[in-house]
C-alpha cells in the first residue's frame, strides 16, 4: 500500500512538472498567449495604417488631377488669390 501511494504521489509529482514545463517554459502556453495578443495588436495597427495609406492615397490623386480642389486649397489653407481679383481688408471691431 506504501508503494501504490508513493508511485501515486511520484506520478502527480511527474505530472505537475510537465504541466509546469508547457505552461511557464520559454515557447509554453504563457508565451504564446502573448506573442497571440502583440499579433492582434500589430493587426489592428497594420489595418489602420493601410487606412491612413488609402487616404493619403485618395489625397495625392486630387492633388495631382482635381484642379479645383488644388485651388480650394491654396485659397482656404495658404491664403491666395487669382491676379484679377481684390482683397477687401475689415478692420476688426474691439
Amino acid at each position: 500500500m506504501t508503494r501504490k501511494r508513493i508511485l501515486i504521489a511520484l506520478g502527480i509529482l511527474i505530472l505537475y512538472a510537465f504541466l509546469f514545463v508547457i505552461g511557464l517554459s520559454k515557447r509554453g502556453a504563457v508565451d504564446l498567449y502573448q506573442l497571440r495578443l502583440e499579433r492582434d495588436r500589430l493587426r489592428t495597427e497594420n489595418l489602420a495604417l493601410q487606412k491612413e495609406n488609402d487616404t493619403l492615397r485618395l489625397l495625392i490623386q486630387r492633388l495631382k488631377n482635381d484642379v479645383g480642389f488644388l485651388e480650394n486649397i491654396a485659397r482656404t489653407d495658404l491664403g491666395m488669390i487669382r491676379k484679377d481679383e481684390v482683397v477687401i481688408l475689415r478692420k476688426k471691431n474691439r
